[in-house]
């Protein structure tokens, strides 16, 4: 059997441009000869819908385009996710399903059982899982119809998936399913494509059945989806693979398996770069602007939010604003003009000084006791602020520049730096983006080498320097991956050679500063556990927790 993968880019909520979209790769397929075009999940809808499931008439648009893509009549069966209605009197409304639709009618539907609810997912406020998985027969295979969660239970790789009570997979084993069929919108974060594929090739050796996964690509609010659908035999190779990170169509014979394809092993910060650049591209375009602008500084984060931005959307189409300070170094100045240059952005001059002094004017007028700190946090608004009145003029939406490192600690400045609509880098370490910064001069220096070799700096005060207020980056930055990542405990930290006090007081800093992040602009997800949707702790807490 000819099996496509239709690995497409769906945009949350638009049913009628998902319909178009699913139509034309299915008549892509069909011209290929496939027998069946297999779509991800929730194809119609967009992944996640997130409340959008509570809106009536989101749901019967949604089932209304499952009907129009029936009356297409193709050649070609289409296995496609949406949203269903669960018919019981009990239980959640909906179910998040798969339906096989072939001759013009729907002739099998099926209902993910395993509705995760960790991390950035929340499944089972919405859905109604279903009670059993049984195979369907076509066109001489028998198929398992299979969605995301549902062929990633029991194993030790993961073990959040341990935690369920039933395996779907099995029923699927004691059907004797030849083809298993799984549709996915599941999120990138650093090393998940690698991850999948072990996974899925134990579970296609073990079932001695063929494995089709098809995988969402795009982006949609923090969350990238990197694509990277590919075809299993029961051997557990890889017989065809999509691309990552763009719309693909690909197509197996599971009765004629093409030669096994080697696993690409993509360089970790290829794929970061990859990510970003889509999660902005995406974030702008799925709403209609082709604009950004952002403060550049002379600093190393905001010369690779500059460069990602140009690499989304196109240099022409972005704005790098300067706005220097009295404690601006001169040099700061002259790098980011040559940063601009080589990228081929736009930039603009805006000194803050007299904004910078009308402000503290009027807080010297209203008294404190030590204004050094208030100080500083002025200019950084002062440079919010611009940039917001520059978004507001323009049409350009603002990129913010801050990385996971200050973020986590607070070292930025309310509705100043952290000011804006899209924080593309921060879910990555400083250290990460050092890395990032290399990546992107890989085949010609377009960052300049004086910023990523000069020392980091606020330039708030007077020779101000990160490591006047923070540890060394390679320091900071393995504290907080062990607490955050690996979910250590400040001992388990200490003792990995780290002074107790150090871990301490940097994890103190992380907590007291939830304030900070609950208030910043959503973070384009990177690792397996970001500042965004699904971190879910408390702002007014003891910290009792850390001793």
């Amino acid at each position: 059997m000819k099996i496509a993968i239709a690995q497409i880019n769906p945009r949350v909520g638009d049913i009628d441009g998902n319909f178009e979209l699913i139509e034309a790769f299915a008549r892509r397929a069909q011209e290929a000869g496939a027998d069946l075009a297999v779509f991800p999940e929730l194809a119609l809808t967009g992944y996640p819908p997130l409340d959008l499931l509570e809106k009536k008439n989101f749901i019967d648009a949604n089932l209304k385009a499952l009907k129009q893509l029936a009356s297409l009549r193709l050649k070609t069966a289409l296995a496609v996710g949406y949203v269903d209605r669960n018919p019981a009197k009990k239980g959640k409304p909906l179910h998040n399903a798969i339906a096989l639709i072939d001759g013009g009618k729907v002739t099998a539907r099926r209902f993910k059982s395993l509705l995760p609810t960790y991390d950035i997912f929340d499944e089972a406020r919405y859905f109604e899982p279903a009670s059993d998985n049984r195979p369907v027969r076509f066109r001489g295979e028998t198929l398992g119809l299979t969605v995301c969660e549902d062929i990633w239970a029991g194993t030790s790789l993961l073990p959040s998936r341990l935690l369920y009570r039933n395996n779907p997979a099995k029923s699927l084993l004691d059907g004797k399913a030849s083809v298993i069929i799984n549709i996915s919108a599941s999120p990138f974060y650093r090393g998940k494509g690698a991850l999948r594929r072990r996974i899925l090739s134990a579970l296609a050796r073990r079932m001695r059945a063929h494995i089709v996964y098809a995988n969402q690509a795009g982006a949609n609010d923090e969350l990238i989806f990197d694509g990277n659908s590919f075809a299993l035999a029961p051997s557990g190779r890889v017989t065809a693979a999509a691309a990552g990170f763009a719309q693909d169509l690909v197509l197996v014979d599971t009765a004629a398996p093409a030669p096994a394809r080697p696993a690409r092993q993509p360089d970790v910060t290829a794929e970061i770069c990859e990510a970003l650049t889509l999660g902005i591209r995406d974030y702008f375009s799925k709403q209609g602007f082709s604009k950004a602008l952002l403060g550049l500084s002379g600093g190393i984060d905001s010369a690779v939010v500059a460069a990602l931005a140009a690499r989304a959307l196109g240099p022409a189409n972005v704005t790098g604003v300067l706005m220097p300070s009295e404690y601006t170094a001169r040099r700061s100045v002259d790098e980011a003009l040559d940063l601009a240059g080589r990228l081929g952005i736009n930039s603009k001059i805006i000194p803050i000084k007299n904004i910078y002094r009308a402000f503290l004017k009027e807080l010297n007028a209203g008294g404190g006791k030590d204004i050094t700190l208030a100080m500083q946090n002025l200019q950084a608004r002062s440079r919010g602020s611009l940039l917001m009145a520059l978004s507001n003029a323009g049409g350009a939406l603002n990129l913010v520049t801050g990385n996971k490192s200050e973020i986590a600690v607070g070292y930025c400045t309310l509705y100043g730096d952290t000011a804006g609509a899209l924080a593309p880098i921060a879910d990555l370490f400083k250290t990460e983006v050092y890395r990032l910064a290399a990546y992107l001069n890989k085949d010609a220096e377009i960052i300049p080498r004086a910023i990523i070799k000069r020392p980091p700096t606020a330039e708030l005060k007077p020779g101000q320097r990160d490591q006047d207020d923070l540890p060394p980056y390679k320091t900071l930055d393995e504290i907080l991956r062990l607490y955050l990542e690996e979910n250590r405990t400040p001992a388990e930290i200490a003792a990995r050679g780290f002074k107790p006090a150090l871990v301490a007081g940097i994890l103190r800093r992380l907590e007291i500063n939830e304030y900070k992040r609950k208030q910043l602009p959503i973070a384009l997800k990177v690792t397996e556990k970001s500042f965004g949707y699904g971190r879910k702790m408390p702002i007014v807490k003891a910290l009792d927790f850390l001793r």
